[in-house]
């Protein structure tokens, strides 16, 4: 399986774009699918033996599926220094801060940090290649997300879920063979999460026509030409419930080409939007509340594709005079808003006042401008989405949650995610929107109806 041909020409890259009249640089060199008994050749590639001493990241489940393997491969010509992390306090290793200190410690004495795992593994050795100022590599075990090949990296501090930018990856290296016999539940966690792609560029379409936040339509181009091609395949939820090597090798690139979406753009907006809210909600209110995550992070964002496409569909029938009159008449208690958000995370109080005062200060923006800029947002932002019956339509077919409910949300709680998740990010999106105007609340309803 050979490269997309939006991938080829923008890899390594720094070009003049042709969409948004800006210089984009893309730092990731090398791009590569193998055999992973053929590892070594590419890792030579990539550093030409100028790096000898090598951090191998996993934990102790991918260090079986391919860890080890990659060691092997590498160890005749590399001094491997394998850090295997362990589960503490949880089921399976995820992406907590308490994770960090030993592996930043260790990379002390490597050149380089290779990472084979899936996202917490990737996110725990990027954040760290950003400390030390060591390149990264990474060698995917599942197909489940974006973050191989992107600018930022998530983790939880404090309970809460933070996204900060690194630098990406020097070079990803991927066995088709391994990420086809990954976790089915990762599997469909990468697909959902791709699926994100066309909220979240609205949602950034929406901001920059709101707030004059800088807007270019090459990240959505290539994203959306290569979600348009994959899912033009007939009963393509079956095939990649099966397993089909084309189908997982069509998911495996356009998360690799959400990943450049988000360097070319210089931020997450292209690949993170309302939807993604709602993700990080849950996460923060897991590790606050419970023992273990709701769900994967993309099958979580699936839930929150399924809400913004209900806010999307509720909201398109709306005329400007309709916008005037609901922002004239919604009230909102900004106050309460807040406390009931510190009320669920009190652990993070002095960083989600920051997101707050950001969020009102977007607020207000929003509110002075969206009636002038109302038709021309549904021209250009609301087309750029899928339906609720055609997003229920694919994730049935693939077997992907649509509701809360379906991961084991609370019922007390599924209300206060839909309508507080916007809050906890100062980032404008079609949430912020709906909730001024009262759809939101709305929409929260119906969707209590409809999970019932």
């Amino acid at each position: 399986m050979g490269l997309h041909m939006e991938i080829d020409p923008i890899i390594g890259k720094d070009f003049l774009c042709a969409e948004c009249g800006q210089r984009h640089t893309v730092g990731i060199k090398y791009i590569e699918e193998g055999n992973i008994n053929k590892f070594c050749r590419f890792f030579k590639k990539v550093f030409n033996k100028d790096k000898k001493k090598v951090l191998l990241l996993a934990d102790n489940i991918t260090w079986e599926i391919a860890g080890e393997k990659c060691k092997n491969s590498i160890e005749k010509e590399y001094c491997v220094l394998p850090v295997i992390l362990f589960p503490e306090g949880e089921r399976k290793v995820t992406a907590k801060q308490e994770y960090l200190a030993k592996i930043v410690k260790e990379a002390s004495k490597a050149d380089v940090i290779l990472t084979v795992g899936a996202g917490t593994i990737t996110d725990l050795g990027k954040i760290t290649g950003n400390i030390k100022n060591k390149p990264v590599v990474c060698f995917p075990t599942a197909p489940s997300m974006n973050g191989y090949t992107s600018p930022v990296a998530a983790y939880i501090k404090d309970g809460l879920k933070l996204t900060i930018p690194v630098t990406p990856a020097y070079g990803v290296f991927f066995d088709m063979d391994i990420l086809k016999n990954a976790p089915m539940e990762l599997i469909k966690s990468g697909f959902a999460d791709s699926m994100a792609k066309a909220y979240a560029n609205a949602d950034w379409k929406i901001s920059s026509m709101i707030t004059g936040e800088s807007f270019c339509p090459l990240p959505y181009k290539i994203v959306s030409r290569s979600n348009r091609r994959r899912q033009s395949y007939p009963d393509g939820g079956e095939l990649l419930l099966k397993r089909d090597t084309q189908t997982i090798s069509e998911l495996m690139q356009t998360l690799n080409l959400g990943g450049i979406s988000m360097i070319i753009a210089g931020k997450s907006s292209p690949a993170s939007g309302g939807e993604h809210l709602i993700s990080h909600f849950l996460d923060m209110y897991a590790h606050q509340h419970r023992e273990e995550v709701f769900a994967y992070h993309g099958l979580q964002v699936g839930t929150g594709i399924f809400i913004s496409s209900l806010v999307y569909e509720e909201m398109k029938r709306l005329t400007v005079s309709e916008i005037e009159r609901l922002l004239s008449e919604v009230k909102i208690d900004y106050d309460k808003h807040f406390q009931t958000v510190i009320s669920f995370f009190p652990a993070g109080a002095d960083m989600l006042k920051k997101e707050f005062d950001e969020k009102m200060r977007q607020i207000a923006v929003l509110r002075e401008s969206l009636a002038t800029n109302w038709e021309d947002v549904q021209k250009n932002a609301f087309t750029m989405v899928y339906t609720p019956e055609r997003i229920a339509g694919i994730f049935k077919k693939s077997e992907i949650p649509l509701h809360l409910r379906e991961i084991a949300v609370d019922e007390k709680i599924i209300y206060d995610v839909i309508m507080l998740a916007r809050f906890i990010r100062g980032r404008l999106t079609i949430l912020d929107i709906a909730g001024e105007t009262g759809i939101l609340e709305t929409v929260a309803q119906k969707y209590k109806e409809l999970s019932s």
